[in-house]
């Protein structure tokens, strides 16, 4: 029944509090999902080992949800559009090792009603799956907070290893996030082996996407943290935007490709790519 039901899964986008239908018009019976994703099969991270690492909790008219982000500039996180399609307002924290614990000394948190959502977002195809929240305020590094560093240029990072963090479900049937930060080292794949997956993969990877590999002990993104940053030797490379149904299915996750979007973050936000 397992192995069935792994088959037989399709295109949605799940939150850590709903579910919502969504079927890639270029899939065949689609074994992906545009989801809030976070970690399975990882590993509790040092404290402060992922210090660009932002919490988001999305209010919108019907439910409260949660996303992952990244630190890019004092003044600005960098998300997931999906995450912030329905949203009034979001609160931000930073610093954070364990989520729902607000008394740790390191966290600092903002509320921001500000957001600049790619104006190419499709909620149908999930292409473009990318924003940005403006701070009210600028946010101070520390040792526990830092500003992360962004991909640019052509350079795809295929084969090479990344780290994946995330507060999100960690096994089946959670409900609400991991309260410890958790995080993977997969390897990025190259997208003619991701579309190599499955027809479902060749039919919706595109240059603007990258997918890591689940390897033999099926590393994965599952429901709960969109939004949050792939990096590579601390370098921002993606942000999660969509994977398999099912987290234990082995696989790959995909991710929107940072170097392509440079001169919209750019145009969008105080971050500057020097030559």
């Amino acid at each position: 029944m397992f192995k069935f039901v792994a088959i037989l899964v399709f295109l949605v986008a799940v939150s850590a509090n709903k579910q919502t239908p969504f079927v890639h018009p270029n899939a065949r019976n689609a074994n992906l999902l545009a989801s809030r994703l976070t970690i399975i099969n990882g590993k509790t991270a040092a404290p402060h080992q992922f210090p660009y690492q932002v919490g988001i909790y999305v209010t919108t008219p019907n439910y409260i949800d949660f996303c992952g982000g990244s630190l890019i500039s004092s003044n600005y996180v960098l998300t997931a559009a999906h995450c912030l399609e329905s949203a009034t307002n979001v609160k931000l924290i930073f610093g954070a090792q364990n989520i729902t614990d607000p008394s740790e000394s390191t966290q600092v948190q903002l509320k921001s009603e500000s957001f600049v959502v790619h104006e190419g977002w499709n909620p149908k195809t999930y292409s473009n799956d990318i924003a940005l929240i403006k701070l009210p305020t600028p946010v101070k590094e520390t040792n526990a907070i830092k500003i992360v560093s962004l991909a640019r240029g052509e350079r795809t990072y295929s084969h090479e290893q990344g780290a994946v963090a995330g507060w999100g479900i960690s096994r089946r049937n959670q409900k609400g996030v991991t309260p410890i930060l958790q995080y993977i080292t997969p390897y990025i794949l190259s997208n003619r082996d991701c579309k190599n997956i499955d027809q479902n993969y060749a039919a919706v990877i595109t240059d603007l996407l990258l997918c890591i590999s689940p390897g033999y002990s099926k590393l994965s993104t599952c429901q709960g943290d969109s939004g949050g940053p792939l990096a590579v030797n601390g370098i921002q490379v993606g942000l999660v935007s969509f994977g398999a149904t099912d987290c234990l299915s082995g696989k790959p996750s995909v991710f929107t490709r940072i170097n392509k979007y440079e001169s919209w973050i750019s145009k969008n936000s105080d971050v500057h790519f020097l030559d």
